[in-house]
């Protein structure tokens, strides 16, 4: 969200105030011509991810919004230091191998954090059977059954989706395989 403090009838903090207060996490760039520090400190501590002050250059601009971008729904480094995937309410802790919708906490075996791992990591990409459970296992998976990892996925999509009969996450891509959805 690029936000400007001075709007009409709100001003931009009591936007920024409101947005934090209902829980959103949004990345959110302050873009006003209040360049005062106090206005900045205010805004950061409002919960703003960035302050840029008028006049500005667009490829700065641009270049912040595809940072804050980076940082809010790609590979990115917490407080903590791991490297967390997010899709909408769906964050996947890659370094404490932890998933979560919204608050709710989602046990995973270690299969199928393997399984959203390799999918979520390249989102759109289609994966065979066969592409997974090589990724998955540590030997040779000619001898495997490829149709286990339907069963995996199934399960993965009874923990992770509303109705996994139609899955936002996980998706099937006919005659071809797995893929973790595009944003």
């Amino acid at each position: 969200m690029v936000l400007d403090v001075r709007l009409p009838g709100i001003d931009g903090f009591e936007v920024l105030r409101r947005l934090r207060t209902s829980g959103s996490k949004a990345p959110v760039l302050i873009l006003t011509a209040r360049d005062e520090e106090m206005d900045k400190v205010i805004g950061l501590e409002l919960g703003a991810d960035d302050y840029m002050t008028k006049p500005f250059g667009l490829r700065e601009l641009m270049s912040r919004i595809k940072a804050l971008l980076r940082r809010a729904y790609g590979d990115l480094s917490d407080a903590g230091g791991g490297r967390l995937l997010r899709h909408g309410d769906l964050l996947i802790d890659l370094e404490r191998r932890r998933v979560q919708r919204g608050d709710r906490r989602i046990a995973l075996t270690a299969t199928e954090f393997e399984i959203l791992r390799h999918l979520a990591s390249k989102p759109g990409r289609v994966y065979s059977r066969r592409e997974l459970l090589e990724l998955i296992r540590d030997y040779e998976a000619l001898d495997q059954d490829e149709k286990t990892i339907n069963v995996h996925v199934s399960h993965l999509r009874e923990k992770l989706e509303d109705d996994p009969s139609s899955p936002r996450f996980v998706l099937t891509v006919r005659g071809a395989g797995y893929a973790f959805a595009e944003r």
